[in-house]
């Protein structure tokens, strides 16, 4: 059946470079069928100065997502990150607790959320103050730009930057009105109904969307039912750039929960017992608003942005009902500018930003969904302050450096208000603060090729949900948890070939200092716990290719190989030195092909094989390897009198392969496994009025 499928999957691709000869040779008969598209260096932002990217000395992604791009279920992260070396998205089609993502196995431990991994949507950060990130309010169907920094970047972006994701929403129009209606239905009773209406008046545009994304589920106690609303201002007048952003989730997702090799033999769509009789799940609410202002000051530039997060949130899970309401927010100030020496451009940025986090958290015991004893009311706060600089030198003309400092103190308290005769008070704080600096130099040998390398460092404190959640039961923060600290080298070789095809292959060594690793107990099965595992060594090697070939084929092709393993790591349990970091795939090969006709129609093939992934510190259980293939294809906006239409159609793993979607770490009762869903199929369409 493996050969079958990689014959079948063969013949895609071969067909998928065949194609654009043999139909535009039936639609025109021109000399320049085959004309080649060349592929334009993009400026990247995700570096905080903005630097062409093949002259950035760090392994930095981005592309720009169109019709074809975005012609997918919209059901994950992983959509819009195929083809991407280095980057690990584990879809677990579970909407209470989010994809696992992971770049260079920094983020495997996060079993709700993103740990680990900076992520920014439209300027706004959504990883919170304590390293914690939720992607709820992230409407992928409408996101326009993706960046990616894969490797350590705490001297950019401080906290939990084991990577960065920088994701921005489709731009406005530059004039008239524009008004779209999108609609997606599938398999599993999946549904998304989207409107955005997106204009331009004088020295405004605008943009706002709307949307409802229901499913079913794969398996049982697995539906969910998601709100979205975001919305993006720019006003532009005179020498000001005002930009306000603003996005709304209201979401209700049921948790199956993780299970054993015999429960997924017997039926792999079930969802675990205890689970369902405990109405596990999670609804929640989350608002936030940002302001980003830029003007000129002087030969300089100053950039000044605010943010506000609300959220609150009801999450049983098998011992506990957990209820939170967070308010948190941040401020940021930045001032850009350069000066000439030795007829050569300096480009420097200092700045400043402060961050709060303030989380209102009660536990309950739960009994069959219902709220017991109460075990749990503390009011926890995070604050944080960082400062920074950075410099982007031209050493000689074709040597390029980019190097960056930054100092970040966070301060943990937690108010303990569950006091009694038998538990006593368990109040305090904990301050945890680093000095993360950076350098990269790149040389341009010719445009073909540039070797570049860097050391990099990232810093990431365990977040409030890590420190609260204490094995002993009591309350307050773990005072034996610890920040996990890195340094990482790399070397890399990027360039293009011709004019259509560009490269990037890079060799890294992190050595992680008190990684934090989750675990499970016996006496609260279902809930994280998480200690720090002494030394860990993350090495590895990438492999991209981004192309753009024969007047309509592009693509991204990463191939990736992750040695992750522990390099001191003893407790109770044994010694688990030279075993691999449970929840990183050692090896990940990653193909993302789209052809675009020239009367406008596309077909694309998405295309995953990954190894098997240990699951426990141990090494005595893998989730086993596996290859996935989609295929997409759709119509981008076909013309009908003053509307366009853009007709899509999925079929998500075309040959029905049985998988699991991702992996619970170090789960007590082998409970390690989420399956994902057989063979699916998406149809979808989008309506536009106006300008597009």
């Amino acid at each position: 059946m493996k050969i079958v499928r990689t014959g079948a999957l063969a013949v895609l691709v071969l067909a998928a470079h065949l194609a654009p000869a043999h139909l535009s040779a039936q639609e025109e008969q021109a000399a320049d069928s085959l004309e080649v598209i060349p592929l334009v260096p993009l400026t990247v932002t995700v570096l905080r100065t903005p630097v062409r990217m093949d002259q950035a000395p760090f392994t930095v992604a981005a592309w720009r997502r169109d019709a074809a791009e975005r012609a997918r279920p919209g059901q994950g992260l992983d959509e819009a990150l195929r083809g991407v070396a280095g980057v690990q998205v584990d879809n677990r089609y579970n909407d209470a607790l989010g994809e696992r993502l992971s770049i260079r196995g920094f983020g495997a431990r996060a079993q709700f959320g993103v740990r680990g991994v900076k992520v920014v949507v439209d300027g706004i950060p959504a990883t919170m103050p304590d390293g914690q990130t939720t992607l709820n309010h992230l409407d992928l169907a409408s996101l326009g730009r993706v960046e990616v920094i894969r490797g350590p970047a705490s001297a950019l972006w401080g906290n939990g930057a084991g990577g960065v994701v920088q994701l921005e929403t489709e731009p406005p129009p530059v004039s008239g009105f524009r008004q779209e209606l999108e609609s997606a239905a599938g398999s599993n009773g999946f549904l998304r109904l989207t409107s955005v209406t997106a204009g331009h008046a004088g020295a405004a545009a605008y943009r706002v969307a709307f949307s409802r994304t229901a499913s079913d589920g794969y398996r049982e106690w697995n539906a969910s039912e998601i709100y979205r609303g975001n919305a993006m201002v720019r006003y532009a007048p005179g020498v000001n750039d005002i930009r306000v952003v603003g996005h709304f989730v209201h979401y209700d997702a049921q948790n199956p929960g993780a299970l054993t090799v015999a429960q997924i033999a017997e039926d792999r769509r079930q969802a675990n017992g205890n689970n369902r009789a405990q109405r596990t799940g999670e609804e929640g609410v989350h608002g936030q608003l940002g302001v980003v202002w830029r003007r000129p000051v002087g030969q300089n530039d100053l950039e000044v942005s605010v943010h506000g997060i609300v959220r609150s949130l009801t999450n049983p899970i098998p011992p506990t009902i957990i209820e939170l309401d967070r308010l948190a927010g941040g401020a940021r100030i930045a001032l850009h500018g350069s000066v000439d020496i030795a007829d050569r451009e300096l480009r420097w940025s200092v700045g400043a930003e402060t961050e709060l986090q303030r989380d209102d958290r009660q536990n309950w015991v739960n009994e069959q969904g219902t709220r017991g004893e109460l075990t749990l009311d503390q009011f926890e706060t995070v604050t944080g302050v960082g400062a920074f600089a950075q410099v982007a030198a031209p050493l000689a003309a074709r040597v390029h450096a980019l190097g960056g400092i930054r100092y970040d103190r966070y301060r943990f308290e937690a108010e303990d208000r569950l006091i009694t005769a038998d538990n006593p008070d368990d109040s305090g704080s904990r301050t945890m603060d680093a000095l993360s600096p950076s350098v990269g130099v790149l040389v341009e040998w010719d445009s073909r090729v540039q070797l570049y390398t860097n050391v990099a460092t990232s810093y990431e404190t365990p977040t409030t949900t890590e420190l609260v959640n204490r094995p002993t039961g009591a309350g307050g923060f773990n005072p034996d948890l610890d920040p996990q600290r890195t340094v990482s080298v790399e070397v890399g070789l990027k360039g293009r070939i011709g004019q259509s095809l560009a490269y990037d292959v890079a060799a890294y060594r992190a050595r992680v200092e008190d990684a934090l690793i989750s675990f499970e107990v016996q006496d609260a099965p279902g809930r994280q716990f998480f200690r720090n595992a002494g030394t860990a060594l993350h090495r590895g090697a990438e492999a991209s290719l981004s192309l753009a070939l024969f007047d309509g084929l592009t693509g991204r092709i990463g191939y990736t190989y992750t040695d992750a393993r522990f390099d001191s790591y003893v407790t109770e349990d044994g010694a688990f030195d030279g075993n691999r970091v449970p929840g990183v795939a050692p090896f990940r090969f990653d193909a993302a092909l789209t052809y675009r006709g020239r009367r406008g129609w596309f077909v694309g093939v998405d295309y995953r094989r990954v190894s098997r992934i240990p699951v426990n510190d141990a090494n005595t259980a893998f989730s086993p390897g596996y290859q996935v293939t989609d295929l997409r294809l759709g119509m981008e906006r076909l013309r009908l009198g003053g509307v366009s239409l853009s007709p899509f159609a999925v079929v998500s793993n075309v040959f029905d392969e049985e998988y699991n979607a991702s992996v619970t770490v170090n789960a007590f009762g082998n409970r390690y496994f989420e399956p994902a869903p057989g063979r699916s199929f998406h149809l979808g369409a989008r309506v536009t009025l106006g300008r597009s």
